[in-house]
């Protein structure tokens, strides 16, 4: 979708935040009712700048529903041990206890660069994050802007890439996560049989933007397709130094009530520690699975 940087915005205020990608979208208030013509400027702003950021949003868990339903089917995740209560396509991230039981899905974040469902056939659309309790200090997301990062490589680079398949597998990194967290159940037989490995082009083009991203998850990936195993480690170590350079990082550093919307197609993302020992961090995740119609002019 050429030109989306030249799209002149009539009813939201959009702010760039990142090195040429990322945006704040001010003066909206997501808990009410908003026209078409309002989601079809929020629409364009998230493919046109693949993160953006509404401040000081005092959202109720129906409110989250609404506005993620705007983007594209929900879908419960499929970790169902850590939903909200009476709201199943909501998910706790963070470090909530009640009665010394862990009931958000914990992290015990380390350097973790992926798109999210990349184990699944058809990874998601994109992700809503919003934030209910932040810590003083930490905790921040990581977002890499890997559409960017694809595009400056030269030519014969791009025409490799786009050749190769990585093999994505759920029981890989749910192997890691138990390793950097002993409360983490293993995962089942039946969830290893429902969620098997899947083939993904290391290259994506996105459906509605036609621009490429590379598709780098290294937790997930078990090899590609074609290469040794330490040929395949050292192609995605060099990739990732790649994609996660400077140039191409955004750093989001959450306030309370921050909503936050990614595109799941167009870049990567990473959380990054906190002392969870000291301060609650609580953030409510919807996951889109599929896109919205298009919203009409």
């Amino acid at each position: 979708m050429a030109g989306l940087s030249e799209f002149e915005y009539k009813h939201l205020v959009v702010e760039p935040v990142g090195p040429g990608y990322g945006a704040v979208v001010t003066n909206l208030d997501l808990s009410r009712p908003q026209p078409d013509a309002v989601w079809q400027e929020i629409e364009r702003a998230f493919l046109d700048h693949r993160v953006i950021v509404f401040r000081d949003q005092r959202l109720e868990p129906e409110h989250i529903v609404a506005c993620s339903r705007r983007f594209g089917h929900t879908e419960t995740h499929i970790d169902s041990s850590h939903l909200l209560d009476g709201h199943p396509e909501i998910i706790m991230i963070g470090n909530l206890k009640v009665g010394g039981v862990m009931k958000s899905l914990f992290v015990n974040a380390r350097e973790e660069w992926h798109f999210d469902y990349s184990y699944m056939p058809v990874p998601s659309v994109g992700a809503l994050f919003y934030a209910v309790e932040v810590p003083p200090e930490g905790g921040d997301t990581l977002f890499a802007d890997s559409t960017a990062a694809f595009e400056a490589l030269p030519d014969a680079d791009k025409d490799r890439l786009r050749g190769l398949t990585a093999v994505h597998s759920w029981d890989h990194l749910h192997r890691q996560l138990e390793a950097m967290d002993p409360t983490r159940k293993p995962l089942s037989d039946a969830a290893r049989a429902k969620y098997p490995p899947v083939h993904q082009p290391l290259v994506h083009r996105h459906p509605r933007t036609g621009r490429e991203s590379l598709w780098l998850c290294p937790q997930v990936i078990v090899e590609i397709e074609g290469m040794a195993r330490e040929d395949g480690v050292a192609l995605l170590d060099r990739l990732k130094t790649h994609v996660t350079a400077p140039s191409y990082l955004y750093r989001h550093a959450w306030r309370k009530n921050d909503l936050v919307v990614w595109d799941n197609r167009a870049v990567l993302h990473t959380a990054t520690v906190f002392d969870y020992e000291r301060y609650l961090r609580l953030l409510y995740r919807t996951t889109i699975l599929a896109d919205a119609p298009a919203v009409a002019a």
